[in-house]
């Protein structure tokens, strides 16, 4: 008899530490890791109060298209919480709204930033998908060639390269494509909002994202 009590202690000890250890490991807060790079790419645009004119009083407010590429480590917390570090770095070739002419080739707006991030991610079995928010500071750097031309070593006159801090705050929405446990492609949409002395930094305009991702 008491080996029976003895032995149904033992199989009810047994299951209820292996129900304490499920628990533990269901709700533990580290849940591991991820990192990886990006490239990206999207439409900046909006006119710069600020940028350069030319005699003619014609203003450079240039748009275009943005491409960099970048990467983001996250440390994974609780069920759905992420959170860690990104940097990128971006280069869009000027354009212009006024006239096709005005900016000559070799002019651009590079801008390099980092900072925090957190999202919420939903580990569902072949995607996450994920929203979260980033913020940190960077500098915009801008070089405007209103006359000349990039290839000769002639000195221009009318040109102009200016460059500023800012701070940013982006909010970005995007999904994981699981191709194995620890290998995803990632996308992501975002729409970075930079200021300086509390004035919005132009150009700006949505990025769209697409990369690895290593789990860990």
């Amino acid at each position: 008899m008491r080996a029976k009590l003895l032995l149904i202690c033992l199989l009810m000890t047994a299951t209820l530490s292996a129900q304490v250890r499920d628990s533990i490991a269901k709700n533990k807060v580290y849940q591991g890791f991820s990192g990886g790079m990006m490239l990206h790419t999207g439409y900046q645009f909006g006119r710069d109060g600020n940028a350069p004119t030319i005699p003619d009083g014609r203003s450079a407010s240039p748009q275009g298209a943005a491409f960099g590429i970048g990467g983001a480590l996250r440390v994974h917390l609780w069920k759905h919480l992420r959170t860690g570090f990104e940097g990128y770095v971006s280069t869009m070739p000027c354009t212009t709204t006024d006239a096709h002419d005005l900016l000559k080739p070799g002019s651009y707006i590079r801008v390099g930033c980092g900072g925090v991030l957190a999202d919420a991610c939903w580990r569902l079995d072949k995607v996450w998908p994920y929203i979260g928010g980033a913020a940190g500071g960077g500098s915009m750097k801008g070089l405007y060639i209103l006359d000349g031309d990039q290839n000769s070593w002639t000195a221009d006159a009318n040109s102009t390269f200016h460059k500023q801090s800012f701070f940013y705050v982006t909010p970005y929405a995007g999904c994981d494509w699981c191709l194995t446990r620890k290998v995803h492609i990632t996308f992501r949409l975002d729409w970075m909002l930079a200021f300086h002395k509390r004035e919005l930094c132009l150009p700006t305009g949505p990025r769209l994202y697409f990369g690895f991702m290593f789990c860990h």
